[in-house]
């Protein structure tokens, strides 16, 4: 409790903006009618009923959920644009969180570990689809059923679809021994993971895969002859200004005096950790240098400056495809625009990134919190609806109605199958369809906003129905308002 009360302290004083030029100016500034401030007073879910939605601000949000710090910067027009600082990155130490904390980037490494490899794909020194096996030298995918007929490519591994099966890295105490590359995919000591396996034909499925990206690790150092840490910096790092950015583990002493605490959800201080792991997670940065690696790219696509890519990788990786290289992709026929973005975690520490290719707009969210996600997501949205980027603003629904004799369908028990798993029990009490959690004796309305969709007002959670080859209801889909989502199996 006494965490949460410094926490509630610190947020009435510590927030802090950043202009376009650089300087800082108190929360005492009238801000009102700026889109800063808008932004701030208005996350909305990522689905509402129309007319059952009640916004929320970014402290508000914070306090929630017990986010100590947060760090945004916004671009606008290839440039930028604003940056705003929320809370502490230290709360022992009573330290703000400012334009130049420091956090750890977790998966964000990734659009810059692609980066890195593309650009060797620029320089003819590997194709995004030959065997990767022909350039790796220290280690190499062994040969197995999954690989007999197709082989791994640097295009399957950048898009997560090479087939290697995935698990969250286990991250080391400062002091402790290091891991080589080949260790982490050998799994041999000191490595504290296991070895990096296929599980699946290369390109035949998406499956996100962290051992996928230490593998392009390895390719880019045994291509080049350097480090991963070297290459990154002369390639990527140094052409994109980014000065505040390293994959070097420990970090270097002048990012380290900078860095932000990480905190559990119940505000539990982490110590601070190595991320062997590069390419996978290992940046130490700030939203304003992550911006930078983001215009650079946008610039590579709009003004043909190579200054990462070629305007020829730079259309691969923003082409209007389900093709992964670097970011997902939201995008439809109607709009000319294309919204790209990536998540990262790592412990203490949750980081997204978002961009708006058509407007040349972008943002990065960092934050010192396990718990940083939906606020993160809340965020993008309150942005998406003050720039209109139509890909990612919240769904309004509309209510509709289904007739009586077809809401039967939906009545039953729906599980995870796990023995203190998720239970949702669905009945029919007067013609309305009711909810029933298992941790819940009372049981809530639902609202029907489609054939075979129904959404909780009060919960911003929808409840999607889906059907198997015979015709009848098999699964529901549950959608929370974060945009998160999963199936439920029916099996009564």
């Amino acid at each position: 409790m006494k965490r949460v009360e410094q926490l509630v302290a610190i947020l009435t004083c510590s927030i802090i903006v950043i202009t376009a030029s650089g300087k800082e100016v108190g929360n005492d500034q009238d801000l009102s009618i700026s889109a800063i401030d808008r932004i701030e007073k208005n996350l909305l879910p990522n689905h509402y009923l129309d007319g059952h939605v009640t916004p929320k601000s970014i402290p508000q949000v914070m306090l929630e959920e017990k986010i100590p710090g947060v760090s945004i910067v916004f671009i606008d027009d290839g440039k930028i644009a604003w940056c705003k600082a929320y809370g502490y990155a230290d709360l022992e130490k009573a330290k703000l969180v400012t334009s130049e904390t420091v956090f750890t980037g977790a998966s964000l490494s990734k659009p810059i570990a692609a980066v890195t490899a593309l650009r060797l794909v620029d320089k003819g020194l590997v194709s995004l689809d030959e065997d990767i096996n022909h350039k790796l030298e220290g280690w190499t995918i062994h040969e197995s059923d999954y690989t007999k007929d197709k082989k791994v490519t640097l295009r399957h591994l950048i898009g997560h679809t090479a087939g290697v099966k995935n698990f969250v890295y286990g991250s080391y105490d400062e002091g402790q021994a290091i891991p080589t590359t080949v260790q982490i995919l050998e799994g041999t000591s000191p490595s504290i993971n296991p070895s990096a396996e296929m599980m699946a034909v290369p390109g035949e499925q998406y499956k996100y895969s962290n051992p996928g990206y230490t593998i392009i690790e390895l390719l880019i150092e045994d291509i080049t002859g350097k480090g991963f840490e070297e290459v990154v910096e002369e390639g990527v790092l140094s052409r994109a200004n980014m000065k505040d950015s390293s994959f070097v583990q420990p970090a270097p002493q002048y990012l380290m005096k900078r860095k932000a605490t990480g905190y559990s959800n119940e505000l539990k201080a982490y110590p601070y950790r190595l991320f062997p792991f590069q390419a996978a997670g290992g940046i130490w940065t700030t939203p304003q240098d992550l911006a930078k690696f983001m215009i650079a790219l946008m610039d590579d696509y709009h003004e043909k400056n190579n200054t990462l890519v070629s305007k020829k990788i730079a259309d691969q990786i923003f082409a209007k495809d389900k093709a992964r290289l670097g970011f997902t992709k939201k995008y439809n026929e109607e709009s000319g625009d294309l919204v790209f973005d990536h998540w990262g975690s790592n412990e203490g520490f949750t980081s997204y990134m978002v961009g708006s290719l058509g407007d040349k707009q972008g943002l990065v969210i960092m934050t010192n919190s396990d718990n940083g996600f939906g606020l993160m997501a809340a965020i993008s949205r309150a942005v998406a609806q003050e720039y209109d980027w139509d890909l990612h603003k919240p769904r309004v629904y509309k209510a509709t109605s289904i007739e009586e004799n077809k809401l039967e369908a939906f009545a039953g028990k729906f599980g995870d199958g796990k023995d203190d798993g998720e239970v949702n029990q669905f009945t029919i009490i007067d013609d309305v369809l009711n909810l029933s959690l298992k941790e819940s004796k009372a049981a809530q309305e639902l609202v029907p906003i489609g054939d075979n969709i129904f959404i909780a007002p009060s919960q911003y959670v929808t409840y999607e129905f889906l059907k198997g080859k015979d015709g009848s209801i098999k699964w529901v889909r549950v959608t929370h308002e974060s945009g998160w989502n999963y199936d439920l199996i029916k099996y009564q």
